[in-house]
């Protein structure tokens, strides 16, 4: 909630921003425990802590609450936003992109890009991975754009930031 508060504030300025509050994931109405980070809650997420302290060793959780998740079709249809008047999806959180992706499926082919913040190991317990986002992004006819690595494992993997485009929306 606090920073939440912040993100309001910090976009009042901008007339074509709206900050939402909400757990977006696969399911409705499912209760996850979500654990908030040290970090000003940067590295919160649903999932446990893994792979993600080989590179940043001083993050942990220090409380954990309980909230109710929906999916994005179900948040965006509550709140009278008309998913087709957005052409990009931008997603960092933390792990749980593919849960988000996957409930919502039936929004996505309206999306010309999409954007997502991805490991290509375990950062977190049971997290997605570059593998997991692609294969089910190209299934729907995306493919990948651009991708720009901003940290690394020692022991190998990478965090990336990756750009997928919508095939039929390619210009020659």
């Amino acid at each position: 909630p606090e920073i939440f508060a912040q993100l309001e504030e910090n976009i009042t300025g901008f007339t074509n921003q709206l900050a939402l509050q909400c757990l977006v994931t696969d399911q409705d109405e499912k209760e996850y425990p979500f654990h908030i980070a040290n970090n000003d809650g940067a590295s919160s997420s649903i999932l446990d802590l893994k792979l993600h302290r080989d590179i940043w060793p001083e993050i942990d959780y220090v409380e954990s609450i309980v909230l109710k998740s929906k999916t994005l079709p179900t948040l965006l249809r509550e709140r009278e936003m008309d998913y087709r008047r957005y052409d990009a999806l931008i997603m960092d959180t933390q792990g749980s992109e593919l849960l988000i992706l996957q409930g919502a499926s039936s929004l996505l082919h309206n999306f010309r890009y999409i954007k997502t913040e991805v490991p290509d190991f375990e950062a977190y317990s049971g997290c997605c991975t570059l593998v997991d986002i692609t294969t089910f992004l190209e299934i729907r006819g995306f493919r990948e754009l651009s991708r720009n690595k901003f940290a690394e494992r020692e022991d190998g993997g990478s965090y990336y930031d990756v750009v997928f485009e919508k095939l039929s929306t390619r210009h020659a």
